[in-house]
């Protein structure tokens, strides 16, 4: 398969992707992932990955290492228990584009603390090298400045096993960067000046993430959800200056360094 032709079925599977949630968002989040009714907390919701190599059977077997290891990783992230994220699986479930994320049924999975969903391809290797199309949703980006759905292709020398493929899928660091952008976000809509500090840190780890992830020189979506972060950032060091109702560290900040912090890119 050339190159060519795996970037066109990756652009059609975003083009066509997500619909199982087309349907009004509460039905079809009960009928496709009820767990995502079911887990309380934070949630990354984790579609069928499609291993283009694997038979049926072994595509079930894949999925669920997949899971483990995820969930795993998740969980081991440094994060205070109310806030930690769930990883909820959808078995059966590949979106198929951005029309089945209307805003309405996007705003019903925000209800639902959903962060992030995430779905893929994993090609058949070809000319020594293993390739994947990889598939996010942020919620709860503003579509008016920012396209919540991203997609990223990777490449790596051919691995020995599949089993290899899976803890390399496992170990993106996007993943986690993705959602903390979410979460970010959420907590300052919820919690208000309480939430500041917590946002501050997650904004600042999908930052570093998000840069270690594109490399020196992001382009297009990449560097414009970097450039929203970065501003994100310097939006809250401006409000907990000037938020009576916030008593930490970040109300202390002279004036001149907020300045210069955002000035240099969002990060103190």
């Amino acid at each position: 398969m050339t190159h060519r032709r795996i970037a066109h079925r990756a652009l059609r599977v975003l083009a066509g992707a997500l619909g199982a949630f087309a349907v009004p968002a509460v039905a079809s989040a009960q009928a496709v992932c009820t767990d995502i009714n079911n887990v309380p907390g934070f949630k990354i919701v984790l579609d069928d990955i499609q291993f283009a190599a694997a038979p049926a059977d072994d595509q079930k077997v894949l999925m669920r290492l997949l899971i483990s290891q995820l969930g795993s990783r998740l969980e081991d992230l440094p994060d205070p228990a109310p806030s930690r994220y769930h990883l909820v699986p959808c078995p059966g479930r590949t979106p198929v584009g951005e029309a089945s994320f209307p805003p309405l049924t996007v705003r019903d999975l925000v209800t639902r603390d959903v962060l992030l969903e995430v779905w893929g391809d994993v090609f058949r290797p070809s000319g020594g090298k293993q390739l994947v199309a990889m598939n996010y949703v942020m919620m709860p980006l503003p579509r008016d400045t920012m396209n919540p759905f991203l997609q990223r292709q990777y490449e790596r020398k051919i691995v020995s096993s599949p089993d290899e493929v899976v803890e390399w899928l496992a170990g993106f660091d996007e993943i986690s960067a993705y959602a903390s952008v979410g979460r970010a976000i959420r907590v300052i809509d919820a919690q208000g000046a309480p939430g500041y500090d917590s946002a501050k840190a997650d904004f600042a780890t999908a930052a570093q993430g998000l840069r270690r992830a594109y490399g020196a020189n992001p382009v297009g979506a990449q560097k414009q959800l970097l450039e929203y972060v970065d501003a994100q950032q310097c939006a809250l060091l401006r409000r907990a200056r000037n938020d009576a109702a916030y008593k930490g560290t970040m109300r202390l900040l002279p004036q001149s360094t907020v300045d210069r912090t955002c000035a240099s890119g969002g990060n103190q």
